[in-house]
């Protein structure tokens, strides 16, 4: 049996840290309330943050609190021994039909009938890891909350220690697919994706810039194909976007991001990311195809009612700007699906239909906050091309974070 150690945290935290930018980053890291973080502060004693883990995955734990100013130290667990208790053997048909569950026609979690295959669309769970997760045990009743249905991570004689340090109820492992969300989060935070965007970034600057690099040359040098190229960075840009999510959780464990996270889209769920890709792909055709129709219509009218010669440049202006409104009005809606997506499907097992459902509808319930997030982005935009563009080796990894930082906001607040 593995040696299996707990990460325990002082109740102090180190050097300079400011406690209110500590409370903030935490939140946001382990996916908790703020007042959950400033608890730990007001615990005034030590608090077991994980236990039961094995040396590299608390050698993690260690580096990543320890990087946000908390007096962290490891200790080793007394394994238990557990009772032998055999259970009587059953037949081989008995044992079949345990391991075949029938389908689910409605939600253990929140109760509702919106299923679709293994996953509800309505709370975002994957069912089959959720029945896992409970197995021999009562689910908790429909409606509880998360806060209400989290299991402590102590073990059973930590639990019924009257002495031991307090455990932390902070959800830092939810299992993938058990989103919370999409939840509204306040306008306030579309500037916070962009400034934790930035934390990424700092962690492991020259890996991030060199990434953004080889990510533009491949873009630059698919352009240069006719048409073809352009189809294909279409296609594949949801694929190396999948990469950078997969770097930005490597952070959250305590990992480095390096340049071959860039490529590890292409390990993972690759099919429904080149299907989000294609979705993305005919949704922009179908949008151009109307809008010329458009367009070309407007252009006509035009043309019809005078003599061409005598038709200003103003004329022509206001008759394009409807059709150019029109095509803002379909493009808005498609990027919104189209956002989250590669996150939901590489990080959460999510179909590409379904990821580009739920990315929408976190889009929806979050406009004022992306709206926030569009102004402060465009305006770092502006800043970083001003000295010969340098500035966007820094802006754009920072922009490609803030998607990952978002999406934990949004869908595991």
């Amino acid at each position: 049996m593995a040696d299996l150690y707990k990460v325990i945290f002082t109740g102090e935290l180190t050097g300079d840290a400011d406690p209110n930018n500590f409370v903030e980053q935490f939140a946001a890291r382990f996916g908790c309330s703020v007042e959950k973080a400033q608890s730990l502060l007001d615990a005034g004693g030590e608090v077991v943050m994980k236990s039961g883990v094995d040396a590299e995955k608390a050698d993690q734990y260690q580096r990543v609190l320890k990087g946000m100013g908390m007096a962290v130290r490891v200790e080793s667990v007394e394994p238990k021994v557990p009772d032998m208790e055999l259970e009587p053997m059953e037949s081989e048909q008995t044992e079949t039909s345990e391991q075949s569950p029938p389908p689910q026609s409605s939600c253990p979690k929140c109760g509702s009938d919106n299923i679709q295959d293994d996953n509800c669309l309505e709370c975002g769970i994957i069912i089959s890891k959720y029945l896992a997760r409970y197995e021999g045990q009562e689910l908790p009743r429909p409606e509880a909350t998360v806060s209400e249905t989290t299991v402590s991570n102590a073990d059973t004689d930590e639990a019924s220690n009257p002495y031991q340090a307090p455990a932390a109820n902070l959800y830092e492992e939810v299992e993938e697919g058990e989103l919370s969300g999409p939840n509204s989060v306040p306008f306030s935070h579309g500037w916070r994706w962009i400034a934790q965007g930035f934390g990424h970034f700092k962690q492991n600057p020259w890996s991030w810039i060199l990434a953004i690099i080889v990510w533009i040359i491949i873009a630059v040098a698919l352009n240069f194909v006719p048409i073809i190229g352009g189809i294909a960075l279409t296609l594949i840009s949801a694929i190396f976007t999948a990469g950078f999510m997969l770097g930005c959780k490597a952070q959250d464990e305590g990992e480095d991001f390096t340049i071959n996270h860039l490529f590890s889209g292409f390990k993972q769920n690759t099919g429904q990311l080149l299907l989000i890709g294609v979705l993305y792909l005919v949704g922009t055709i179908v949008v151009v195809l109307g809008i010329s129709m458009l367009v070309g219509g407007a252009a006509f009218m035009l043309m019809a009612g005078g003599d061409p010669a005598m038709m200003d440049e103003s004329a022509m202006a206001a008759g394009m700007l409807l059709p150019m409104l029109i095509a803002m009005l379909f493009f808005i809606p498609l990027i919104m699906a189209y956002w989250f997506a590669p996150a939901l499907v590489v990080l959460n097992g999510f179909s590409a239909i379904t990821a580009m459902k739920m990315s929408f509808m976190g889009c929806l319930k979050n406009i004022l906050p992306f709206l926030l997030y569009g102004i402060v982005a465009m305006v770092f935009f502006v800043i970083g091309a001003l000295p010969v563009g340098l500035g966007l080796l820094v802006v754009m990894p920072m922009l490609t974070a803030s998607l990952y930082t978002g999406y934990r906001d949004i869908y595991y607040a």
